[in-house]
């Protein structure tokens, strides 16, 4: 899906946000003054030139072709000049003059040959030749290009100027391929397209660039790259389409490259979220039929989070040859979730699969409290969605200075600015120039009214983690330049020093040793994490810094961070994790499925703030990476660490972001609880009463063991299907309805008998509300307990256990017969007596013995035991 799709209307708030901005003309035309906004590039159309009588014309399928000299001219149906392609640059040539001629391309079709002139300082027998050819509906621009003594053209430029004279607004788009791995796992995308689309009025024109950046375009050219035909000799192959702003870029693409079946999937809403489940999530199919008359058949299929099918039918469409088919799939979810939509399209031999999430977030008002939420994004697009959706999923603290100053009040944002100089040794000898790049980037910072100052990125990492190599120059050189000037000025910007891949606790210690607290406003953190699930937390004499060794874990990193800040920084030193993540490489033992990525996003936020955390932000916002937005790389995990898919489609583990600041916005962490077994839960205090988030590991800390792997394949399972083999019942005392929200945010009531409920606990992580659990943790073994029973008259048997002293337990396993019922779990409010009632159902005539033992994290005792009969 499309970039595009997901524009916000031109009125109403997309997540329930008033007061949106809009950029004006002006404001536009100043921001792209000075480069590419987001996805979109303003260009300054050239005035059209009068065009001299020739024969050097060509026809396509709605548009003419015109050469002059050097200069191939793009005409529409009707005369109209709209665009120019003036010539290619590459290396030392730049390339605009020529000579052009009618000719044949390789196939024998007509085209137009320009030959450009080289000039004489470029190496012997060097030359560039354009053919372009009208194919249909697209035109074919061929470069070849000899270069003698080069290993590479991949930074080859199309030279291209839209006309008439006026202001043409270019976006970027990525068709991909998706792929089954024939090892298993879940579908792929891969062999991207990168497209450049102007839009003009009623017209489009699209560019279709294979393997081009994105980002390297200006007002002239756009990235081409050259593939080597044999030494020193390259081709790279550009194809333009002409056609209405309503085609989709999946079509388009396949129209240029005359694929046999093409389709695209879309909605009207920004991003696929729907802000209310009352009516059904349309989900529009564009498809392209590239061959003969035929019939299409469209094999829908959605499912939500936990695998039932909410959405499903199968229709036929006859089309006619190379047009444009539509159909629509409506999903409909009870409330909060998420759905995955599935199309396979088959005419004869012919298939295409293509795949999207739809998702159901209602708005949610966030508090005026203190948030640690943020987001460390590199890259960001610009639109006011995109904005808009960053404030509904609660992030606040920007590592980059992305935001204008309206935008920071409106969405109560705030921001920092980070860069990395060249290296450590920059500067070095020379203070002056030093304090001037200091200066200079603290003016910066200040302009976009920064909070904090970031200087350098993971610098740990470049002499091997835990060597500390440079840690200590890092604090004596940098640190302390970037303080003495905070200072100097009096700025309120507070100052953050290079972030740590891993918890590097050699290099943090080199640089307390150095200084640090003295310098630096807090301590800086990226914890890296393998197939561990967060809470792993291994000792660091544990750890293993081969590239999966267990030194990369959450917990574990975040312990050690807490300890050296709170016995070598000092009191006022705050606790920074400036990139958090749950990365998404697809088929990755070593990084999340979509489902765990989920799971471990509410557990890993839950934990950053046992450790006070003063702000995680996630990494990042979208796919891909900002030196190629469009791209598509199954194999690199730098293209799978955002929140939304390729098509700006929400991950699951969006929803689960947005969970846990909704319920975590206000609260404080108050402790952890004492469970039994391989129970785990933290407690927290919230404006909306006491959370409780509970989960189990009586599967493990490792992810991702089933199945087989080849390497780093792993054939993940998809994300509806829930890997948890491991399902424990503990019982709970109540202190009214008790409401579980889990990873995604969905909440259901659970139902309570006789002032209990059974709760059932897995690796991912629930949340609670209504939980009795008790005030106050034991500080000692439980004491002795007597067990009593009786019988009702319908059949119920109470069990009840007192303990007249000594501390208070926390859990409580009963035995019928031998046979233990679920563990209970009990609410310790101080020393002293405690009792408990457990109420059994269901059971037949007969005589019942009953034994306890009750426990807390110092020990255990066994109680007494108690015969009932049930007659």
């Amino acid at each position: 899906m499309s970039e595009d799709a997901r524009e916000t209307p031109a009125t109403g708030a997309a997540f329930g946000i008033p007061g949106r901005l809009r950029l004006t003309r002006r404001q536009l035309i100043a921001t792209a003054a000075v480069g590419v906004i987001g996805a979109q590039l303003l260009l300054d159309a050239s005035p059209a030139a009068a065009l001299e009588e020739t024969d050097l014309v060509l026809s396509g399928t709605g548009y003419s072709i015109r050469a002059d000299g050097g200069r191939v001219t793009l005409l529409d149906a009707a005369g109209t000049q709209v665009q120019r392609f003036t010539g290619y640059r590459v290396g030392a040539l730049n390339l605009v003059t020529g000579t052009s001629a009618l000719g044949t391309a390789p196939d024998g079709a007509p085209a137009l040959i320009v030959t450009w002139d080289v000039p004489a300082s470029a190496p012997a027998g060097s030359s560039v030749r354009g053919t372009f050819t009208p194919r249909g509906r697209s035109l074919e621009i061929v470069y070849d290009i000899a270069l003698p003594g080069s290993t590479s053209a991949s930074t080859g430029m199309m030279r291209r100027e839209p006309v008439p004279a006026g202001t043409v607004t270019e976006t970027f788009h990525g068709p991909a391929d998706w792929i089954r791995d024939e090892r298993g796992g879940i579908p792929y995308q891969a062999n991207a397209r990168t497209m450049f689309v102007q839009r003009r009025g009623d017209a489009a024109l699209s560019i279709v660039a294979p393997g081009a950046n994105s980002g390297w375009r200006d007002n002239r050219a756009i990235h081409l790259p050259a593939a080597a035909v044999s030494p020193g000799v390259y081709r790279a192959t550009a194809r333009v389409v002409l056609g209405s702003p309503d085609e989709r870029p999946a079509v388009v693409e396949a129209i240029a490259s005359a694929r046999a079946l093409a389709v695209e999937l879309s909605s009207d809403r920004p991003f696929n979220i729907w802000t209310s489940s009352k009516t059904p999530m349309i989900v529009h199919a564009d498809a392209y039929n590239g061959g003969g008359a035929r019939q299409l058949t469209f094999a829908w299929v959605a499912r939500d989070f936990d695998g039932k099918v909410v959405a499903e039918r199968s229709k036929r469409i006859a089309a006619a040859a190379r047009s444009v088919v539509t159909d629509e799939l409506g999903v409909s979810l009870p409330g909060r979730g998420i759905a995955f939509v599935e199309l396979t399209i088959t005419a004869g031999a012919d298939t295409v699969y293509e795949r999207t999430n739809v998702a159901v977030l209602p708005p949610y008002e966030f508090s005026d409290a203190p948030t640690f939420f943020g987001l460390s994004a590199d890259y960001l697009r610009g639109p006011v969605a995109e904005r808009e959706l960053i404030h509904r999923i609660g992030l606040r603290k920007s590592r980059h200075a992305h935001f204008t100053a309206a935008e920071l009040a409106t969405y109560g944002f705030s921001q920092h600015r980070l860069r990395t100089p060249a290296s450590l040794d920059e500067f070095d000898g020379d203070p002056a120039a030093l304090t001037a790049y200091v200066r200079s980037e603290l003016d910066l910072a200040e302009a976009a009214q920064a909070t904090h100052y970031e200087c350098a990125n993971e610098w740990n990492m470049r002499g091997g983690v835990r060597k500390g190599v440079g840690a200590e120059k890092y604090v004596q050189k940098w640190a302390s330049a970037f303080r003495a000037e905070i200072d100097r000025r009096g700025s309120s910007i507070r100052f953050i020093p290079v972030a740590l891949a891993g918890m590097d606790d050699v290099y943090a210690k080199k640089m307390f040793d150095a200084g640090l607290a003295d310098k630096a406003h807090a301590f800086n953190l990226h914890p890296g994490r393998g197939n561990y699930t967060p809470d792993y937390a291994p000792a660091p004499a544990d750890w293993g810094t081969e590239s999966n060794g267990s030194y990369w874990n959450f917990y574990g990193a975040l312990t050690e961070a807490r300890r050296q800040i709170d016995e070598y920084g000092g009191a006022d030193m705050e606790f920074w994790l400036t990139e958090a993540y749950t990365p998404t490489k697809p088929n990755s033992w070593w990084h999340d499925t979509y489902r765990h990525a989920a799971e471990n996003t509410l557990l890993t936020s839950a934990l950053a703030m046992t450790k006070g955390v003063d702000a995680m932000q996630w990494f990042q916002f979208y796919d891909n990476v900002k030196a190629n937005p469009s791209g598509a790389n199954p194999d690199n995990p730098e293209y799978h660490y955002g929140l939304l898919l390729r098509d700006l489609s929400p991950k699951p583990h969006l929803l689960a972001l947005a969970n846990a600041a909704e319920q975590l916005d206000g609260a404080t962490f108050v402790r952890w609880l004492d469970l039994p077994d391989d129970a785990r839960g933290l407690l927290f205090d919230t404006p909306r009463g006491p959370l409780t988030v509970l989960w189990s590991r009586a599967d493990g800390y490792l992810l991702n063991t089933q199945g087989t792997r080849d390497g780093s394949f792993f054939p993940a399972e998809e994300p509806w299907v829930d890997t948890w083999t491991t399902k424990t019942e503990y019982g709970f005392g109540v202190t009214g309805t008790v409401t579980e929200i889990d990873a995604i945010g969905r909440a259901k009531t659970l139902q309570t008998t006789d002032g209990r409920v059974g709760v059932v606990l897995d690796g991912a992580p629930r949340m609670y509300y209504g939980l009795d659990i008790g005030t106050a943790p034991a500080e000692a073994a439980p004491g002795k307990a007597t067990l009593r029973g009786s019988v009702s008259v319908d059949g119920r048997i109470a069990i009840r256990v007192d303990m007249r002293n000594g501390a208070q337990a926390t859990a409580l396993r009963l035995e019928e017969n031998g046979k233990p019922t679920r563990i209970e779990i009990l609410a310790p409010t101080s020393s002293g007596k405690q009792s408990a009632t457990v109420v059994l159902r269901g059971r037949r005539r007969g005589s019942y013995e009953y034994t306890a033992t009750l426990s807390n994290a110092h020990g255990e005792r066994a109680s007494t035991k108690t015969r009932v009969k049930v007659r």
